[in-house]
């Protein structure tokens, strides 16, 4: 006859709690969002660093190559003798200055910098010496760049020739990567190029 409403019971605030941090607890095991970015900062931080290593290596070599093909060039007009109308400047400095400018037009995009660039041009009677004498005068010898026995001697027909450039190359991964590039200093690199050859008789 009467209308009895069934009553229930108020769910315990302690149990509720305590299955929410279960729940979390449970999705946080399964969560899989920043694993991606974790991974790629563990390798990627190497692999870019490795990049960069080659890339400044296979930068060196390029503009080594670059510096002995543009040297082999310029060095034909000691070999025929128009050296001595296109370098007639009264002092061997100035010939070498532009001996080296000559040099670095040849360059692509500026790759050599031709405030660095030191030229050396030597005569000599045999080969034998001119083997002797370039070892002896070796500009990276100690660890340093010394190019104070550079000279610039005009060639005359028959001289044996020894041409050499040296350019004191900036490294940019100096920290580690560069390291073992470095042979004049800290983040510098001397690179050098040399050709030997005998001037052809011609006409004094």
């Amino acid at each position: 006859m009467f209308d009895h409403k069934k009553s229930t019971s108020a769910p315990d605030g302690g149990a509720q709690r305590c299955g929410a941090g279960r729940l979390l607890f449970r999705r946080f095991r399964r969560s899989q969002d920043g694993a991606t970015v974790v991974e790629f900062a563990i390798v990627g931080v190497p692999f870019f660093s490795l990049l960069f290593a080659i890339f400044e290596t296979a930068l060196m070599f390029w503009t080594n190559q670059v510096l002995e093909e543009s040297l082999s060039q310029v060095s034909r007009a000691l070999v025929t003798g128009q050296s001595r109308s296109i370098y007639a400047a009264s002092t061997g400095a100035a010939n070498a200055a532009k001996f080296r400018d000559n040099i670095c037009n040849l360059a692509p995009m500026g790759l050599i910098d031709c405030s660095k660039l030191f030229i050396d041009v030597k005569v000599y009677n045999n080969f034998a010496d001119a083997s002797s004498g370039s070892s002896a005068n070796n500009p990276l010898s100690g660890g340093n760049l010394n190019t104070s026995n550079f000279s610039y001697t005009q060639p005359q027909k028959n001289d044996i020739v020894v041409v050499r450039a040296v350019l004191d190359y900036k490294l940019f991964l100096t920290s580690w990567a560069s390291a073992s590039l470095a042979n004049i200093g800290s983040g510098r690199r001397g690179i050098v190029a040399s050709t030997a050859f005998r001037a052809e008789p011609f006409t004094p």
